[in-house]
């Protein structure tokens, strides 16, 4: 019976190894002479995707490298960062392990313990991959954590993308156990004696993730649907593909409606994006944050809908996560990060006179010629001032609250604000608009 049982265990190897290609075929993830980044925690999943990987690099070329990042938060973790290197050592292969202090660094930034590890650990994995040329990064998620991931997001509140999941693979990240269920991750390392590390966290019911795995999903597998991991995975699966095909869509539309693309702002027309069905509205909007800071990560569906909401009425914005800022004025939208939105220059800066000077917050040279000469200009970007009754020296600056000045051709002052309202100035634009003054802070030139 000994031999039988053998050839069924080998039969079994082969078979699992199968499927892991067959994912990583279905979804392209790798090609000949790929050069991979395996990340290698110690734990079950990680350890299979190495052995998984190592067993199929002469079939398609692949150079492998071992990536472990010692976050600090456990006793064990020195020991764990010890079995990676001689795990990676024992295959011959070549590892990279590093330290870093995820506590302080969530400390620092006020992020939660599985928000800040996730930053740093997906920081360093990048990092590496960069050094070492590799073309793929490899992570051990399995169709457990889909499950997991698919049930949070509903318990927390989600929007279609949220629901889709973990992508099987994202520009160089690759994960090839997607598919792959915990159960025969661990049947495979018992069957092959392969040996792992236990993270003691993992069994304790403390967080969300653990919560849903040790509570919530035994519970619906046991009284509703013993396929839930399955079940749950497809549900995934059909949210992602309807996201792509969406996605396509506001590709165009997103396109045709930016007027303005900066690098801390994408500013939109507003008349054609109110015309937008809701669920294209909301992807415009994402879309438009995701470009300006690369991701999503802190931005929920509440989020976009609560941003939305609040832009109805012009001269309205919304503060987002990640110093986001998402404004209306008249007919334009404006998405912003950073200072883009609101922010003013510090300091006035003194004009050469005679000379050219650079306001580099402003992007603009000025250059400043004293001219005899009787001199008549219409030009919009020429400012022609009788230097004799002039009260030098003169500054250029950002408007300032209770500004006001002297139209040409009028009497009496006028309000600076009230002003660049009558002439339909959106918000956000109004602290980029500079402002030239002489020694006494009177307004000579709102230039632009």
């Amino acid at each position: 019976m000994r031999p039988i049982k053998k050839r069924a265990d080998i039969k079994a190897k082969t078979t699992l190894i199968n499927r892991v290609k067959a994912t990583i075929d279905r979804y392209n993830m790798l090609k000949k002479g790929d050069v991979v980044l395996i990340a290698v925690s110690g734990g079950p999943d990680s350890v299979f995707a190495l052995e998984i990987l190592n067993a199929l690099k002469d079939e398609y070329g692949l150079t492998l490298h071992a990536a472990h990042l010692n976050h600090k938060f456990r006793k064990e973790a020195d020991k764990e960062a010890e079995f990676v290197r001689r795990l990676a050592e024992e295959k011959g292969m070549p590892a990279t392990i590093d330290a870093f202090d995820v506590k302080a660094y969530c400390k620092e930034r006020g992020l939660s313990k599985q928000e800040g590890a996730r930053e740093v650990r997906y920081d360093f994995l990048r990092k590496t991959a960069d050094k070492i040329g590799a073309t793929k990064i490899v992570t051990g998620h399995t169709a457990d954590d889909q499950a997991e991931t698919f049930l949070m997001r509903l318990i927390r509140g989600s929007g279609a993308l949220g629901l889709s999941g973990i992508p099987p693979a994202s520009g160089k990240i690759i994960r090839p156990l997607i598919e792959t269920t915990k159960r025969e991750v661990l049947d495979y390392l018992w069957k092959n004696k392969i040996r792992y590390v236990k993270d003691p966290t993992n069994i304790k019911p403390v967080y969300l993730r653990n919560k849903v795995r040790l509570e919530l999903m035994p519970l619906l597998a046991k009284r509703f649907n013993p396929n839930i991991v399955s079940t749950l995975c497809r549900e995934s699966d059909i949210l992602r593909e309807d996201e792509a095909f969406l996605n396509g869509i506001v590709d165009t539309i997103f396109k045709e409606m930016v007027t303005v693309q900066e690098k801390d702002s994408i500013t939109l027309n507003y008349l054609r994006f109110n015309g937008l069905h809701p669920a294209i509205k909301k992807r415009v909007v994402r879309r438009a944050v995701s470009e300006l800071t690369g991701g999503l990560r802190r931005i929920s569906y509440q989020h976009i809908t609560s941003a939305i909401d609040a832009i109805k009425n012009t001269g309205k914005g919304v503060d987002l996560p990640d110093d986001i800022r998402i404004e209306r004025d008249y007919n334009s939208l404006k998405v912003c990060v950073g200072k883009a939105g609101s922010a003013r220059i510090q300091e006035a800066v003194q004009i050469k006179v005679p000379g050219t000077t650079e306001v580099p917050y402003f992007n603009i040279k000025l250059e400043a010629i004293i001219n005899n000469r009787a001199v008549v200009s219409e030009k919009a970007d020429t400012g022609l001032f009788d230097l004799d009754r002039l009260a030098m020296p003169l500054f250029i600056r950002s408007r300032k609250e209770g500004d006001y000045f002297y139209p040409a051709g009028m009497k009496g002052r006028k309000k600076l604000k009230e002003f660049l309202i009558d002439h339909k100035i959106p918000r956000a634009d109004r602290d980029k608009i500079p402002i030239l003054i002489d020694k006494n802070n009177d307004i000579l030139w709102i230039m632009g």
